[in-house]
């Protein structure tokens, strides 16, 4: 589940200007939501390939991870209408902005080390 905003009370000004860093790496965190936002990157997937496609998450984990995705506006969510009412998950255009940024940090921690 996506965490509620730090609460830094009395801390100095540098703190402070990190807190959007702070919200942001918080709420893209984690094991699971970059390889969720890897996978969508290229297509849109159905919930069962999804699921299928990110090997060792659970059915729990990926229906919250997307809930959190979806709520951040990064992921969207439609219902398809055939007989199956099969779920259909992509990037919305914000989340398709995050994908590159995430493959340049991970050069450039790659890269320093």
């Amino acid at each position: 589940m996506m965490h509620t905003a730090i609460k830094y009370g009395n801390c100095n000004a540098v703190i402070q200007r990190g807190c959007p860093i702070e919200t942001i790496l918080r709420a893209l965190g984690g094991k699971w939501k970059g390889i969720i936002i890897s996978a969508l990157y290229h297509e849109p997937h159905f919930y069962n390939a999804l699921h299928r496609d990110i090997p060792g998450i659970s059915r729990k984990t990926l229906t919250e991870q997307l809930n959190d995705l979806i709520s951040l506006q990064i992921v969207q969510r439609e219902e398809m209408d055939d007989y199956q009412n099969k779920v259909k998950y992509a990037l919305t255009p914000k989340g398709k902005t995050i994908y590159p940024m995430i493959q340049e940090m991970t050069q450039i921690i790659n890269t320093s080390s």
